[in-house]
């Protein structure tokens, strides 16, 4: 299984560091490929930082059952007040190991070590029965998948589920995304059990991060769920495909979009994008696609939310749509369409002017609430389309209903108000940036690797940017100057 070439293991940290100043210290830590000739291809040297060790392994290395090499000024090495001998003793590396090094008086000097095992992502390994492709977004094909946790989340062991791909654009692109199906609800990545599981590539995003920025406001916001998800590196039928996010999808679920057995989720979308057996209706003007419950056009249930988002829309562009009572407000949940609006504005996301991927729901009783945000990877200043790689100018203001909702003066309020809030939160956003780009360190370079997205243009993409941290500084900038235009601009309304 020849994934992990000789170039690749160039990025492997080779360097020795000096003797630590405790009394009682490591002077080397490493992986001796003498004592571990059946996972290593080569000694790895740990760099010692005070007293934490690190270092990094290729994948398919079994850290389970390693064996360490040491060099000490201690009359012993613990772990757990067990007895370590160099090159001798193997421990499971999965997890941070405990080493402590003992003086003639008994004192320890305690080291943290931890081993990066491939990027330190978990692994996903995809298998199709007879090694099938998956070549279509329509039909799925049977296989198993198995999880290993990285020591972070719980593994899985080889499970059946079924594949097939998934999405518009991003569909057909050398790196493709994919749903999966689990016969039964399954528990990804430390998530709550579902059945359906989402693969995003991101491979219009450099960064990989866009679609976890827009999700992390939205867990900041009143939206009443956003999908959350996790990076893992993804094996297909034995060929490694680069780090996909594993996320929700987007659908009816008392762990997700939570409506109940009566309520409706439904998606603003085009004809064109629907599949055959979509269910939808039109008003005069949008097209609502029914994602739950399963409904029978022209049944009840199917008549109901097609004449409340019709009287929503009447509501809306009547000459007394302001009134608070007999308005706009009386169908729809303005919160909701308040932060879900600004999400998508503050992204420029390109598909939120009521054009795809905008969802709505409604439990019978209440009103249409906005939500949950979906699909930024062509947002936050990546894309050559309508001047949106621009920190400045609206965007989604023009959609469809959101361009009536602009025309009152209470809703231009709200979003004052709720964008002093997200302004506010500006630090904790660029924290979780910083943070998430950190730990896909060793990720960036096993992707590029794989796609040569980096340095290379890629459609739609504004410009080449280059390294990875240039990529970041980008986002991070363009969101900065994003949220100051807009401050400045709604100031003047």
């Amino acid at each position: 299984m020849a994934f992990f070439s000789c170039k690749k293991e160039t990025i492997i940290n080779q360097s020795l560091i000096a003797e630590t100043a405790s009394t009682y210290n490591f002077i080397k830590f490493w992986f001796d490929t003498a004592q571990n000739p059946l996972y290593l291809n080569s000694t790895i040297s740990m760099t010692i930082d005070g007293n934490s060790i690190t270092g990094r392994v290729p994948y398919y290395t079994n850290i389970t059952s390693l064996i360490p090499s040491f060099e000490m000024n201690g009359v012993s090495v613990t772990v757990n007040d067990s007895a370590q001998t160099s090159g001798v003793n193997a421990q499971n590396f999965k997890k941070v190991v405990y080493y402590n090094v003992v003086g003639e008086d008994g004192t320890k000097s305690t080291y943290t070590i931890n081993l990066t095992n491939f990027t330190g992502l978990p692994v996903i390994n995809i298998k199709t029965a007879d090694g099938i492709a998956i070549s279509s977004k329509d039909d799925y094909v049977t296989g198993t998948i198995s999880i290993d946790g990285a020591g972070i989340y719980d593994d899985l062991s080889e499970t059946l589920m079924k594949i097939k791909g998934r999405g518009n654009s991003t569909w057909g692109q050398p790196k493709n995304p994919y749903k999966m199906k689990f016969d039964s609800k399954t528990a990804i990545l430390g998530e709550a059990k579902a059945k359906t599981w989402v693969l995003l590539a991101n491979y219009f995003d450099n960064t990989m991060l866009r679609n976890g920025t827009a999700w992390f406001m939205g867990q900041l916001s009143n939206l009443d769920w956003t999908p959350s998800s996790h990076f893992a590196e993804v094996f297909l039928n034995n060929v490694f495909i680069g780090c996909y996010q594993i996320t929700d999808q987007v659908e009816e679920g008392s762990n997700r979009v939570n409506v109940g057995d009566d309520g409706y989720l439904v998606e603003v979308d085009q004809l064109s994008r629907l599949d055959a057996d979509d269910i939808y209706f039109q008003t005069s003007r949008i097209l609502c696609s029914i994602k739950a419950p399963d409904v029978t056009e022209g049944d009840e249930q199917y008549t109901y939310i097609k004449d409340y988002v019709t009287a929503a829309e009447n509501a809306l562009y009547a000459d007394n749509f302001t009134d608070p009572e007999e308005g706009y407000a009386k169908y729809l949940d303005v919160t909701s369409f308040v932060d879900w609006y600004l999400i998508n504005e503050i992204a420029r996301n390109t598909d939120a002017a009521f054009v795809s991927s905008c969802y709505m729901n409604l439990i019978p009783g209440g009103k249409l609430k906005m939500g949950p945000i979906w699909d930024f990877d062509i947002a936050f200043g990546n894309v050559n389309y309508n001047t949106n790689y621009s920190p400045e100018g609206w965007y989604i203001n023009g959609g469809l209903w959101l361009e009536r909702l602009w025309k009152d003066p209470a809703f231009i309020a709200k979003l004052k108000t709720r964008l002093a809030y997200f302004k506010s939160e500006e630090n904790t956003i660029l924290g979780y940036i910083n943070n998430t780009a950190t730990s896909l360190n060793y990720s960036v370079i096993e992707n590029n690797n794989k796609y040569q997205t980096l340095y290379t243009y890629t459609w739609p993409n504004y410009a080449i940017l280059g390294s990875y941290d240039n990529e970041v500084l980008y986002l991070k900038t363009w969101l900065h100057s994003r949220l100051a235009w807009m401050e400045t601009a709604l100031d003047t309304l």
